[in-house]
C-alpha cells in the first residue's frame, strides 16, 4: 500500500468511528475551563450554605411519604380515608396548645380521620419517660387513656396559655398507669422495653427524612402543616384530601390501602433550596 493510500485509509477509518459514536474528546476552551472552576466554586458555596442555614422545611403543595411502623400508636379506624401522622412531644409547650385542636378534629371526623403518633425528642432525656409510658399504655390497649393523663399531668391552661407542672418521671408514670388500672407489672416491663424505648427516640428520624425538624408537625395523608395551628386550618387540609381520596375509592382503591398508594407516590425528602 502506499503511503497516501495508507494514510487516506486511516481518514477514512477516522470519520467512519466518529459517525459511529467513539468521538475524542473535543479540546477545551479557556471559556469552558473558567465555566468548570465557576461551578466548583458555586458547589462548595451550596455546600457551606447547606450546612449553615436551618434544614429546608417540606413544602406544604408536595405529598410527602411518611410510613407508619409497626410501634406505632395509631387513634382512628383502619380504614380510615385520612391518615394524620402528628410529629410531637410531651415536654413541648405548643404540642400541649394543639392537643384539643387534635382530639376536635378525631371527633369531627370518626370515621374518616386517623392519628398516627410519631415521637420527636427536642427537649433531652426528661422527654423520654412520658413517651414510653404512652408506648407501655398503647401495649395494653389504653394509648388514649394514657395519652390523656400524661397530657394532664404535664401542663395546665391559664389564660390560654400551657404552664409546665414539672417533669414526668417514671414514677410518676407508674402513679398514672396505677389510675387507669394497668397491669402494673408488665407496664413496668413494657416501658423499659425495647420497642418503647425505639419507639420514643426513634420517631425523628422517620420525620427528620422527610424535612420535620420541630414540634408539633403533621402530614395529613402527605401534606405538610407545621405549628400549633388552629382547627380550621388542620380541617381545610383535611377536606381537600377526603375529595382526592373519593376519586381513589371511586376507581378501586380500598380505604385501608389508601394511604398505602399515597406513601408509594409521595416525596421521600425535602428538596435543597438550590435545587
Amino acid at each position: 500500500m502506499k503511503y497516501a493510500t495508507w494514510l487516506s485509509s486511516l481518514v477514512v477509518a477516522g470519520v467512519a468511528s466518529n459517525a459511529a459514536g467513539c468521538r475524542p474528546p473535543a479540546p477545551q476552551t479557556p471559556d469552558a475551563a473558567r465555566l468548570e472552576r465557576l461551578e466548583r466554586r458555586v458547589d462548595k458555596i451550596i455546600e457551606i450554605l447547606e450546612q449553615a442555614l436551618p434544614p429546608a422545611e417540606p413544602d406544604p403543595a408536595e405529598t410527602y411519604a411518611v410510613p407508619i411502623a409497626a410501634i406505632d400508636p395509631i387513634e382512628g379506624p383502619a380504614n380510615a380515608r385520612i391518615t394524620v401522622i402528628e410529629g410531637f412531644e410531651f415536654m413541648c409547650p405548643y404540642c400541649a396548645m394543639v392537643h384539643p385542636t387534635v382530639e376536635a378534629l378525631r371527633a369531627k371526623y370518626p370515621r374518616d380521620v386517623r392519628v398516627v403518633a410519631k415521637y420527636m425528642v427536642i427537649h433531652g432525656a426528661q422527654a423520654l419517660p412520658p413517651a414510653q409510658a404512652a408506648c407501655a399504655g398503647n401495649k395494653q390497649g389504653k394509648y388514649s387513656e394514657m395519652k390523656a393523663a400524661l397530657w394532664a399531668r404535664a401542663y395546665r391552661i391559664e389564660d390560654e396559655r400551657p404552664v409546665n407542672q414539672g417533669p414526668i418521671t417514671f414514677e410518676v408514670a407508674q402513679e398514672l398507669a396505677s389510675s387507669l388500672k394497668l397491669d402494673g407489672a408488665r407496664f413496668v416491663a413494657d416501658f423499659a422495653s425495647d420497642d418503647c424505648k425505639m419507639w420514643a427516640a426513634g420517631g425523628d428520624r422517620a420525620m427528620s427524612a422527610v424535612g420535620a425538624s420541630g414540634t408539633p408537625t403533621f402530614f395529613i395523608n402527605g401534606r405538610y402543616v407545621n405549628g400549633a395551628v388552629p382547627l380550621e386550618a388542620l380541617d381545610e387540609v383535611v377536606q381537600e384530601e377526603l375529595a382526592k381520596a373519593d376519586r381513589a375509592i371511586a376507581a378501586g382503591v380500598r380505604p385501608e390501602d389508601y394511604y398505602a398508594s399515597v406513601v408509594k407516590k409521595g416525596q421521600t425528602k425535602v428538596k435543597s433550596r438550590f435545587e
